[in-house]
């Protein structure tokens, strides 16, 4: 079998060879990525979403920006008006972007929970918005674009997670967390229970670690010589834990005096799921411990459980019931799907994805539904059944359209006949669309911005986010697809240089989680999921080449039946990518790397412990893993079932043997990959059992923690340390190339030095590795 590593002098001395053939290619440095302008909103290129942005009358749309300072340590939001003037646009003449409000945030750590959020506006004039601003603790603001002053609406003390305020703006309805350390008040101990290892440990004072629980309020805005005061907030309902791994969504009539807000039935979530077909395809997929945890003992409270609609009366926070039935949302994004659009100035609410009370005449327990209920008679009626689960709903020329399993269905509301289903939208009901819409461009080598597109298809180009980016010398990406041995179909980007197809073999990174052939492609995964750990068009100043994949295939495969056969679809991919590339004479099959992060950290991970795929370097950015250690401490998270069904077995009884079999923290001997683990934030347990298994074993391991990181880092400084370190770490091992010049927070010429000279002293230990016979693990395997 060839070789699949190089020692460190043949791989000093290819790379003399290379660039004294090659000079290094022109491209975007760390920094460069790192401080490009992103869109905070839109979020996505959805004509609905974009709808959003546009002011009622339909002059004007908002786009909200995040631009990193390294210097300063600091994200600059803004947010920027966008003229829709249909004079100026069918002139040509643009308007250029106003920015109506801006601030640096002190406290930006989470690249998922950005410190300006969920904008919208409230009438012609007015954006209302959370932020994080002055003392840390977001809050609920508005904000008046003409005269630019801000008013800040709600005066927590814990963070406000959502809101919803009347037309009027004098009513506001928002959800906070509520402060739940792990030791009440004059105790001197804790009893561990069901609650998670990070909880206990470090949820005394750390909202985020804590077991969240939240509290929805409703409070009266007055105002006072020209200044909002909020009164004392009534809460409503009791303070519930966090369900479904989302915050809730608060939720109000547009006269205010009403408000249908989720509630969490996990003690009927089983009873339930024997009734009703789509709660039990819930409970299977997402929520086992309901199961095969009855008494609650080891899964912990902050669960995956049913969840129903209920109405309150703001006046004296009356409680009463629309349907007693479950809805049909999943977990995670489908708790903030829009399900509920309100009629009129509150006369009536459309509710959709519910399901209806199996007593309910005319209906099956096997499907939901789209209802009208009136809240002040307390009655609902049926209008419609939907296709398949429920994925969001708006509003659109005069009547609703839902988005469902089958798609876009229009429904309009009929004189004399109620609603009913009709082919396309009547143009001449309601209000008609506006002369110009908004439009979000992009392609994998051009940049998002934000375009108007006029009524005869004509685009007028509204932004430049990023004038400095050039496909010609940041790196070109084209699309790239491949086959494996089982002939299913993958698709990719492959990055390079200009003209690297001519440029011989070079090195190759691959970067995993999911890809968008249609997105922009910056740094990492371009769906607007992480900018954690890849480089991505960084690598190409230095001659690497990048290959985006996603971690399942296209065509030609089943869904996997199980957490096994998906971390051998992934090896698959990856062995015939890296095949291909070799055969078409694109790729040195000896300075192959690859990146995970997340899901995509654990499947990597596994990768380079039980394949033969020759990968010389790889980097696990808090990647998720099934090992002994990590299962122990995933008790009361949930976490336990996704382990055991990766290990096939329990690490205790018959199936142990099974579990230390598939357990990469059992099977360190079989590493031969340079392995870099990033951990953000605490804790920092999640691979440090393969670290220090890896470090007895003399094998080349490093791990990097970033204390104030969360999941995607978003601190320039946390991106600045991931992205440079690992653009490093695989121009060392793919390349022997070193670093000389400081370019990360506190670093110097003697630091830069020490990293080498560690580095240096793991290139010997893996030379003597790579001496010694494949594990009998992965020999056993051999190319299956």
């Amino acid at each position: 079998m060839r070789s699949l590593l190089l020692a460190p002098a043949c791989a000093l001395l290819w790379a003399a060879a290379a660039m004294a053939a090659a000079q290094p290619a022109s491209g975007p440095t760390v920094r460069d990525i790192v401080e490009f302008t992103r869109l905070v909103q839109p979020e996505s290129d959805d004509p609905e979403a974009l709808r959003q942005l546009v002011s009622p009358d339909g002059r004007r749309a908002f786009i909200v920006t995040r631009k990193a300072n390294v210097s300063a340590d600091k994200n600059r939001y803004e947010i920027q008006l966008l003229s829709l003037d249909p004079g100026r646009l069918a002139a040509g003449r643009v308007t250029a972007p106003e920015t109506v409000f801006s601030f640096d945030a002190e406290q930006d750590g989470n690249y998922a929970d950005p410190a300006l959020k969920q904008i919208r506006w409230v009438n012609d004039r007015t954006l209302a918005f959370l932020g994080r601003l002055k003392d840390g603790v977001r809050q609920a603001y508005r904000l008046d674009v003409h005269s630019r002053e801000l008013n800040q609406l709600t005066h927590a003390a814990t963070p406000v997670v959502s809101f919803a305020l009347s037309n009027d703006m004098r009513r506001i309805v928002f959800a906070a967390q509520v402060a739940n350390p792990p030791m009440q008040d004059g105790a001197r101990s804790i009893v561990y229970g069901n609650q998670p290892f990070w909880t206990v440990k470090w949820g005394q004072q750390r909202l985020i670690s804590q077991l969240r629980k939240y509290q929805f309020y409703v409070a009266d805005v007055a105002s006072t010589d020209g200044t909002l005061a909020a009164k004392l907030p009534r809460p409503l309902g009791e303070p519930f834990v966090e369900a479904n791994v989302a915050s809730p969504v608060a939720d109000i009539s547009p006269d205010g005096r009403w408000a249908v807000l989720p509630r969490y039935e996990r003690d009927r979530t089983l009873e339930w799921s024997r009734q009703y077909p789509l709660l039990a395809e819930f409970v299977t997929r997402f929520a086992m411990a309901t199961t095969e945890d009855p008494l609650r003992y080891f899964s912990g409270a902050n669960v995956r459980t049913a969840r129903r609609m209920v109405a309150w009366r703001l006046e004296d926070a009356m409680q009463q019931t629309i349907v007693d039935a479950p809805d049909d949302a999943l977990p995670a994004a489908g708790q903030f799907r829009q399900d509920r659009l309100w009629q009129g100035q509150g006369t009536s609410l459309i509710l959709a994805g519910t399901q209806l009370p199996i007593a309910t005449k005319d209906t099956s327990p096997a499907s939901s539904y789209v209802i009208e209920y009136w809240p002040d008679t307390d009655r609902w009626v049926k209008v419609a059944k939907l296709t398949g689960r429920l994925q969001r709903i708006y509003s659109s020329h005069g009547g609703v359209v839902v988005v469902d399993g089958g798609g876009r269905r229009w429904l309009q509301r009929m004189e004399g006949k109620g609603w009913e289903e009709v082919a396309a939208p009547n143009p001449k009901a309601g209000r008609a669309e506006a002369a110009w819409s908004l439009q979000l461009q992009q392609t994998l080598n051009t940049p998002p911005d934000l375009f108007a597109k006029g009524t005869e298809g004509q685009a007028v180009r509204l932004t430049t986010l990023n004038p400095q980016f050039h496909a010609a010398t940041w790196g070109n990406m084209k699309p790239y697809a491949w086959r494996d041995s089982k002939e299913r179909g993958w698709i990719g980007g492959l990055m390079g240089p200009e003209g690297f197809e001519r440029q011989g073999r070079l090195p190759l990174v691959i970067q995993t989680y999911y890809y968008e052939p249609d997105n922009f492609y910056l740094d990492g995964p371009n769906v607007g999921v992480s900018p954690s750990a890849y480089a991505g068009r960084a690598f190409v100043r230095h001659g690497i080449l990048v290959l985006g994949m996603d971690f399942r295939p296209q065509t030609g495969a089943e869904p996997p039946t199980d957490k096994v056969m998906r971390l051998r679809q992934f090896q698959d991919g990856v062995r015939a990518a890296v095949n291909a590339l070799v055969k078409e004479g694109r790729v040195d099959p000896d300075r192959v790397g690859i990146i995970g992060w997340s899901t995509t950290g654990e499947q990597v991970l596994n990768l380079v412990t039980f394949t033969d795929i020759p990968i010389r370097a790889a980097t696990s950015a808090d990647g998720d893993i099934s090992s002994l250690f990590a299962y122990s401490i995933a008790y009361g998270a949930e976490q336990w079932q996704h382990m055991e069904a990766t290990n096939q077995g329990v690490p205790f009884g018959p199936a142990r043997a099974e579990w230390i079999r598939n357990d990469p923290a059992m099977n360190t001997e079989c590493v031969r990959a340079a392995l870099r683990l990033e951990a953000y934030g605490v804790p920092v347990y999640g691979n440090y059992d393969i670290y220090t298994l890896l470090r007895r074993q003399y094998k080349p391991v490093e791990m990097v923690f970033i204390p104030g990181g969360f999941h995607m880092l978003s601190t320039p400084s946390d991106r600045m340390i991931s992205l440079q370190g690992n653009l490093d770490w695989f121009r060392y091992w793919l390349k022997g190339e070193k670093r000389t010049s400081p370019s990360l927070p506190g670093e110097t010429a003697s630091s830069i030095q020490g990293q080498y000279d560690a580095w240096d002293q793991m290139a010997k230990m893996k030379a003597a590795n790579d001496e010694k016979p494949l594990c009998a693990r992965v020999a056993e395997r051999g190319q299956s």
